[in-house]
């Protein structure tokens, strides 16, 4: 059952992956080959998909759940988002951002190229909109580890010492 429901959520990702290119109206920036350890789908949280955003359309879906995600294809593209629902007074507010680039490995070190990001906020006390930003550059460390049940983690380090961990998404 868990199989086939990851399944389900996975297939519209591969198939969006299959049909857009997310960098095709982004800079050039530089990329490189990333190994199958890094390559592939990450998350961490409790998203119910981890594809809320149509590039295509620049529509935003409703997922639920909340938590991050980072996506790498071994050509050196990448995208990460995240989904943040909180409920407090009554209010209820949600954030949903996505960012893309390319990335380029130098051992474990990994250089973000970020083209864009854009987050959109819904507040149902407040002010609802959304903000892109352009460009911008970051260095993080990386590391896969497995767990002892088995499942792959992918720890990214950056320069303050802050770590963030994603579950690979089968």
């Amino acid at each position: 059952m868990l199989t086939s429901l990851r399944t389900l959520i996975a297939l519209p990702l591969l198939l969006a992956a299959a049909c857009t290119d997310p960098d095709a109206d982004g800079p050039d920036t530089p990329r490189s080959a990333l190994p199958a350890p890094l390559a592939g789908d990450w998350f961490t949280g409790t998203l119910s998909s981890i594809q809320y955003y149509d590039r295509d359309t620049g529509q935003w879906q409703n997922p639920s759940g909340s938590g991050f995600y980072f996506v790498f294809d071994a050509d050196g593209d990448y995208e990460t988002g995240a989904v943040i629902d909180s409920t407090v007074g009554g209010c209820t507010l949600r954030l949903l951002g996505n960012e893309t680039g390319t990335a380029t490995l130098a051992g474990d070190r990994l250089t973000l190229y970020r083209h864009r990001i854009t987050v959109h906020v819904t507040d149902s006390c407040g002010d609802d909109g959304e903000r892109t930003q352009g460009e911008s550059v970051r260095d993080v460390s990386w590391s896969v580890d497995v767990d002892g049940g088995g499942l792959e983690w992918l720890s990214l380090e950056h320069g303050d010492g802050s770590v963030e961990r994603y579950r690979r998404w089968n």
